[in-house]
């Protein structure tokens, strides 16, 4: 039969094989475990505090990465109240600034409208009165060119109703 560790005859049930064969792999598992032990475990203990050091500092660095993150929102929140309040007075100035404008252009334009009608009626009182001026100058002439008229002829009456009708027709034309 084939057996599996090499012994011809087994020990017992729980040792099978040479009981030599035992001591010595006890040994070599004690001497390898030993220099485990010495070699390996302070390196194993070195890597595994240095990742525990990294850890702690990441997270160091990320709680205070969270807590400049807070104070951040935080400056922004109050600077969008304050663009808010900013917005809210600015659109407030601009409409009052509006409201005085139209009231300003409203009482120039008032005013300037009062302003022209004055002149208007007082040019054409001027041209009023140019005409009556002129008008009277004519009559003035006209009625000196009929009493000269009148002057030079005999009045009677066929000569009147001439005078007249000349100058009826003169003051139409």
């Amino acid at each position: 039969m084939f057996n599996l560790l090499g012994a011809e005859a087994p020990n017992s049930f729980l040792l099978p094989g040479d009981i030599n064969e035992f001591y010595w792999g006890t040994v070599a598992f004690v001497v390898v475990f030993g220099l485990l032990g010495k070699f390996a475990v302070p390196v194993l203990r070195k890597g595994l505090q240095a990742r525990s050091d990294k850890i702690a500092k990441e997270l160091g660095a990320a709680d205070a990465a969270k807590a400049e993150a807070l104070a951040e929102a935080e400056r922004i929140r109050a600077s969008i109240g304050n663009a808010e309040a900013d917005a809210a007075a600015i659109v407030a100035e601009a409409r009052t600034a509006a409201t005085q404008l139209v009231a300003t252009m409203k009482d120039r334009s008032i005013q300037e409208a009062a302003d022209l009608r004055t002149r208007a009626a007082a040019d054409i009182e001027s041209q009023k009165n140019q005409a009556i001026a002129d008008l009277r100058a004519e009559v003035t002439e006209l009625a000196r060119g009929a009493a000269e008229a009148v002057v030079r002829s005999n009045l009677d009456a066929d000569t009147q109703a001439a005078l007249i009708n000349r100058y009826i027709d003169q003051v139409g034309a």
